[in-house]
């Protein structure tokens, strides 16, 4: 497996070594922790759904060409987006990245979320 752990820290965009040309954009808990007051005051609970949640209305308000360029498969403690389209995977890792670096940008993103996608 390639991992750049860099470029979108604290994401990391991996592709699989048993099945070149597949990626998986990856936010693990450990990490999320930072951004825990972000989420709190959303209302809404930060982990692998929420980030799910982040994700999808990045793509619906700053990115719609993304739409359906890859799948999610989050878990409570772990974000997950993947799929054979590595430029899609990397422009939502660099727009995640910003709204992890910037509580603003965050705060926007998940408050144009629907309501469901934290389910």
């Amino acid at each position: 497996m390639t991992a750049d752990r860099e470029t979108f820290d604290p994401l990391v965009l991996i592709e699989y070594d048993h099945r070149p040309g597949s990626y998986g954009l990856l936010l693990t808990d450990d990490r999320m922790v930072e951004v825990d007051e972000a989420f709190e005051a959303a209302g809404q609970q930060n982990g692998g759904y929420g980030w799910e949640a982040v994700a999808r209305s990045a793509v619906r308000t700053r990115a719609p060409h993304l739409e359906g360029r890859f799948r999610y498969d989050p878990e409570a403690g772990m974000f997950v987006a993947y799929g054979d389209d590595g430029a899609a995977l990397r422009e939502l890792g660099a727009l995640l990245a910003e709204a992890f670096r910037d509580r603003a940008a965050l705060r926007g993103l998940l408050d144009a979320a629907d309501p469901d996608w934290f389910d």
